[in-house]
């Protein structure tokens, strides 16, 4: 499984520009639908139960040189997440999108998916975002961001904020680089990100740390992870790959005796990071060697080699640690399986992604022998 850290580029770009390229890619017969435009403004139908899962931050478009894929961390493990939950289970999306084309698109397309989009909100002045991805001879991606975009915008609105406050069983999910801007240009998803994150219930939100230069600042990040100081709440888990292992051990004033990044030197690298940031879990994805994941209960410490494909000329790594992380999340929240099973199944799943185009294939596309890993058994039979 390939999911290495992806560096990103700063793109200011004229609303013309995104626009023309929004027209390109979405279909005229939608375009000029006017039926479609009304979804803006009518109230989505607000569902009788809290979703299973919550997805909290960036969606927005994926530029890759075979084509546009709805995309954003958060956005891609809900979509696959809505593959793999068991059937009953909901995972719902939180995030901003334009008053555009694009922003219609990207919410018929997470319900065609299975995805709840009673959260999402509509920017009244921001774009759809948008990534222009360019892809390197090993398949891994640097990015330009339209900024600011709508995902820079999300509000802690009435819907969002009354779930928080019910206390229910929500998991929720979030990545850190939906908290870009803090408050510059008027962005509000940092603010709605850190208040999602202090109050909701304990051990309920996996953070994963996606760091894209230049949109970063360690103490954010650390403030993040490790929630308010008055009121610590630990957090689920926390997925972050080796490259981001090693800049949050220097952050932390970590200092680790060995570079190492398997066995039992791994294992006590793994063990402070947690305990220095309030996390119950930590896993650490390594690319194409697969995984390690430490849970606090027992000290408990897995590794698995990961699995890969054939890559073809038009595959990208694009999307592979979000598909491993809704994996990941399925198994040890939802199924309550072991962290062994766990991680096979997530690696599994994120070896399958690497090895194609776009961040959220078809799970029914994949080898059969990749299926019977990641796919649960009732799943299996019924495909």
């Amino acid at each position: 499984m390939r999911c290495k850290a992806i560096t990103a580029n700063v793109a200011v770009a004229t609303s013309s520009f995104w626009v023309s390229l929004a027209a390109a890619f979405v279909p005229r017969t939608f375009i000029s639908s006017s039926k479609h435009t009304s979804i803006i403004t009518s109230k989505t139908p607000l569902h009788g139960q809290s979703p299973n899962v919550l997805c909290i931050g960036e969606t927005l478009w994926d530029s890759l040189p075979s084509g546009m894929y709805l995309g954003g961390a958060p956005n891609n493990v809900a979509m696959h997440l809505a593959s793999l939950l068991p059937q009953g289970d909901t995972v719902a999306i939180a995030s901003c999108l334009g008053n555009d084309q694009l922003g219609i698109e990207a919410k018929r397309r997470l319900e065609l998916k299975g995805v709840r989009t009673d959260y999402l909100q509509f920017h009244e002045k921001w774009n759809t975002g948008m990534a222009i991805a360019i892809i390197d001879e090993h398949g891994d991606a640097t990015y330009q961001f339209n900024t600011p975009a709508a995902w820079d915008g999300l509000r802690l609105n009435n819907h969002l904020s009354n779930l928080i406050d019910n206390e229910n069983d929500t998991l929720y999910i979030m990545g850190s680089i939906a908290a870009r801007l803090q408050s510059e240009k008027d962005a509000t998803s940092a603010s709605t990100l850190r208040q999602v994150r202090n109050n909701a219930m304990d051990g309920s939100v996996v953070l994963d740390i996606n760091l894209r230069s230049p949109w970063y600042d360690p103490k954010n990040v650390l403030d993040l992870a490790r929630g308010e100081s008055s009121n610590p709440k630990k957090l689920a888990l926390l997925k972050l790959n080796e490259e981001e292992l090693v800049i949050l051990e220097d952050w932390c004033d970590l200092k680790a005796t060995s570079n190492d990044l398997s066995g039992e030197m791994l294992k006590q690298r793994m063990s402070l990071l947690a305990s220095s940031l309030n996390a119950n879990r930590i896993c650490v994805t390594r690319g194409a060697n697969g995984a390690a994941i430490w849970c606090e209960d027992n000290a408990t410490f897995y590794e698995n080699s990961g699995y890969s494909l054939d890559s073809t000329k038009d595959s990208d790594t694009v999307g592979a640690g979000d598909a491993f992380l809704a994996s990941l999340v399925n198994s040890v929240f939802i199924l309550k399986e072991t962290p062994m099973r766990a991680l096979e199944r997530a690696c599994a799943l994120g070896g399958y992604v690497a090895g194609c185009r776009g961040a959220t294939p078809d799970h029914n596309d994949a080898p059969i022998e990749l299926k019977k890993i990641f796919q649960r058994d009732d799943t299996l039979i019924n495909n």
